[in-house]
C-alpha cells in the first residue's frame, strides 16, 4: 500500500474535540504529568492530556486487568453464588507501540483456553488510541521487534509540526474519527517528516540486545546452570517491583472473603508476583523457588522462553520498566547480554 495512503492529517483543534467527544460516552483514561513524570490517570479535561515521548512508569493494564477485582459473590446460607463482571466504554489514550504489542498478548492469555469474561468484556468495550514514542536509556523495543504496530489499536497518531498523522486501525476507529472530527488526506511532505522522525528513532537506542529475538529462547533454554543468576540474584531485594510495573505479567491469586456475618462473601482475584518469596509457596511449607536468584531466573525465562512455545512470542516488548523501576538497577537487557556472551563462549 502507499504509505502515503494510509495516513489521514489531523490538526490540534481537531485532536482536541475527538477526545472531548470520546469523553461524552466513554470513561477516558491518558498520559498525565506527575511529580514531573508520565503517568497514566483518568482524564476529566482535554488540557490534562500529556503526550509523552518516553513510557509511563506503570503501564496501562489496570484498566484491563485490575490490581483487584471482585469474580462472584456468594451466600452461605443458601449456597449460590453470582458472578460479577463488571465493564463499562472506556478509551486509552498514549500508548507507544511496545504496549499495544503488550495488550495484544495480554488478549491472546485471557483467551486462551477457558477465555477470562472479566478481561474480555472490558478489552471489548475500551477504544486504544496510540502515539508515537522516542527511546530514552532503558528502551529496548527494537530488539525484540516491537517498535513499530500494525494491528491492535483504533487509532494510531504520529505527532509532527504541524498536527498529527493518523493510521486508522479498525472500523470502529474509523467512526470515531468521522464522528468527532474530520480529517484530509495526509501529504507528501507530512509523510516525509514522519519518516524522517522514524530513521532518527531507529538510530537513536542506546540499549540493545546482542542477538536476534529469534535466538532468545534457545539462549535462555542453555542458562538454567549459568552464574549470572546468582550474581543477579544476591542483589534482587525480590520486591516484585517488575511484576507490577510490567505490561506483560498477568499472574494474580484468588481470595475468598468472608464479611462480618459470615454468611457472605466474595472471590476476588489480585495481582501477584513471581519474584515474591510466597509465590510458590505451597501447602507443608514448601517453596519451589526459595531463592532469589531462582525466582528472578523463572521471571526472565518466562518473559523470553517459557511462554514463546504457547504463544507464538516473547513476553518482553522491550519498553524497560522494570530497569527503569529497579532499586537495584537490574538490567533486563544487561542481563539479557551477559547470557548471550556465555552461550557464544560455549
Amino acid at each position: 500500500m502507499d504509505k502515503q495512503k494510509q495516513y489521514r492529517f489531523l490538526a490540534r483543534p481537531a485532536f482536541k474535540a475527538l477526545v472531548k467527544g470520546l469523553m461524552k460516552g466513554h470513561k477516558v483514561y491518558g498520559t498525565v504529568k506527575k511529580d514531573g513524570l508520565p503517568a497514566w490517570s483518568e482524564i476529566s479535561e482535554f488540557e490534562d492530556l500529556i503526550l509523552f515521548q518516553t513510557p509511563a512508569h506503570l503501564s496501562a493494564k489496570e484498566f484491563l486487568f485490575p490490581p483487584r477485582e471482585t469474580l462472584l459473590k456468594f451466600d452461605i446460607t443458601n449456597n449460590t453464588c453470582e458472578a460479577v463482571v463488571v465493564a463499562e466504554d472506556q478509551a486509552i489514550i498514549g500508548l507507544h507501540s511496545c504496549d499495544i504489542h503488550g495488550l495484544s498478548l495480554m488478549d491472546r492469555v485471557f483467551s486462551y483456553g477457558a477465555p477470562d469474561p472479566n478481561y474480555l468484556e472490558k478489552r471489548k468495550r475500551t477504544v486504544i488510541i496510540g502515539t508515537d514514542c522516542f527511546p530514552d536509556a532503558y528502551c529496548f523495543c527494537a530488539s525484540v521487534g516491537t517498535m513499530d504496530v500494525e494491528e491492535g489499536f483504533d487509532l494510531f497518531l504520529h505527532e509532527v509540526k504541524s498536527g498529527f498523522l493518523v493510521r486508522v486501525g479498525t472500523e470502529r476507529g474509523g467512526k470515531l474519527l468521522r464522528k468527532f472530527t474530520n480529517t484530509r488526506a495526509a501529504s507528501a511532505k507530512e509523510v516525509k517528516e514522519l519518516q524522517e522522525q522514524r530513521s532518527k528513532k531507529e538510530s537513536s537506542f542506546v540499549t540493545t540486545l546482542d542477538a536476534p529475538a529469534e535466538d532468545l529462547p534457545g539462549i535462555y533454554a542453555k542458562s538454567n546452570d549459568s552464574p549470572v543468576w546468582d550474581k543477579t540474584g544476591s542483589i534482587c531485594y525480590g520486591c516484585g517491583s517488575c511484576n507490577t510495573v510490567c505490561p506483560t505479567c498477568y499472574c494474580f491469586d484468588i481470595k475468598d472473603e468472608v464479611k462480618a456475618d459470615l454468611t457472605t462473601g466474595e472471590r476476588v482475584r489480585v495481582w501477584d508476583g513471581c519474584t515474591l518469596e510466597d509465590f510458590a509457596l505451597v501447602a507443608g511449607g514448601h517453596n519451589f523457588r526459595k531463592g532469589r536468584s531462582e525466582r528472578l531466573k523463572h521471571r526472565f525465562n518466562r518473559k523470553f522462553r517459557y511462554l514463546s512455545d504457547r504463544f507464538s512470542a516473547l513476553f518482553c516488548v522491550g519498553c524497560g520498566r522494570c530497569s527503569r523501576t529497579c532499586l537495584v538497577k537490574i538490567n533486563i537487557a544487561g542481563v539479557t547480554n551477559e547470557l548471550i556472551r556465555e552461550s557464544r563462549e560455549k
